[in-house]
Formats: C-alpha cells, structure tokens, sequence
C-alpha cells in the first residue's frame, strides 16, 4: 500500500520528535529514523534531505505547522481546532513533549514556537474581533492545558462554551 506524502511526513516525524526527546538533540541517526518510522531512507532523503540539522528543521517545520495551523487555510473555529490538535496528538504524542521542552529555549526550534504562538494569537484576533487580547490569550492558554491534560476530543465543546456564541 502506498502512503501520502502527509503520512510519510507524519511518520518521520513523530520518530524524530521520539528521538529528540528520549535521545537528545540530534543523538539519532537516519538509520534510527527510518526503522521506527517504518519509512526507506530514500523516501527520507527525498522528503527531507540527507542531513540531521535539515531533517530536524523539516520536521519542525511540519510540527508547528500542524500544532499552530499557521497557514489558516480554512476557519475552523476553536472547538474544531483543538479536536484536530488533540487527534493528531494522539497519533504523534512526542509532539507536546518537545514542544514544552523546547518553547522557552533560545535555539532555532524555540524561536519558532515563539514566532508560531504570536502569529497564531494575531491570527485568533483576526478571527475573533469581538474577544479582548486577554480572552484571546486565555483561549491559547485553554488549549495548552487540554493539550497537556489530554482532553479526548469530543469534550472540546465544553471547554469554549463562553466564547461560542449560539
């Protein structure tokens, strides 16, 4: 059976998100990627690249792009955007691990976080005119702790029943 391209990112991904957290940064090889993603190396290098550091700032990449929804590309609302967190968590759980381990740090992947968390709270603005700065940041902070607590998804909608307007 053939994967998508979003498969193989996803599956490379949550081996080097693993490694990076059991391992250390960049403690891994390629070979360790591609046994516990279940992916050739080739289909890596092809994705990829052949090198860590350009693997690892893939895999960053994808990771905030699916943590953040950076792109916007459809509204999805609160509750549709935490249950999408929260099941694709449940498929790449080492991704709030690392996330935590690495938000407040000063290298390249905690500069990132920080740059994702303020694009996304300018783009909740965007999508919430009507919510102050502060109940923008408490719905951020709403999802961290559902992310962190590991709500199961369908309970989202009693999380945001303030901000959901009928």
């Amino acid at each position: 059976m053939s994967q998508s391209k979003d498969e193989i990112y996803f599956a490379v991904c949550n081996s080097i998100l693993k490694y990076e957290a059991e391992k250390g940064h960049l403690q891994w090889t390629l070979s360790d990627i591609s046994r516990d993603s279940s992916i050739t190396r080739s289909l890596i290098y092809y994705y990829f690249g052949k090198e860590k550091t350009t693997v690892l700032e893939e895999a960053y990449k994808f990771i905030i792009s699916k943590f953040f929804d950076i792109e916007r590309t459809k509204t999805m609302g609160i509750q549709e955007r935490l249950k999408t967190i929260l099941q694709d968590l449940q498929h790449m759980p080492y991704l709030f691990v690392l996330y935590y381990l690495q938000k407040n740090k000063d290298g390249d992947f905690g500069r990132m976080i920080k740059e994702a968390e303020r694009l996304l709270l300018l783009a909740m603005k965007r999508e919430f005119p009507d919510l102050t700065d502060l109940q923008i940041l408490e719905i951020y902070l709403k999802e961290l702790g559902a992310i962190a607590y590991q709500v199961p998804p369908d309970q989202v909608k009693f999380l945001f029943s303030e901000y959901i307007k009928a």
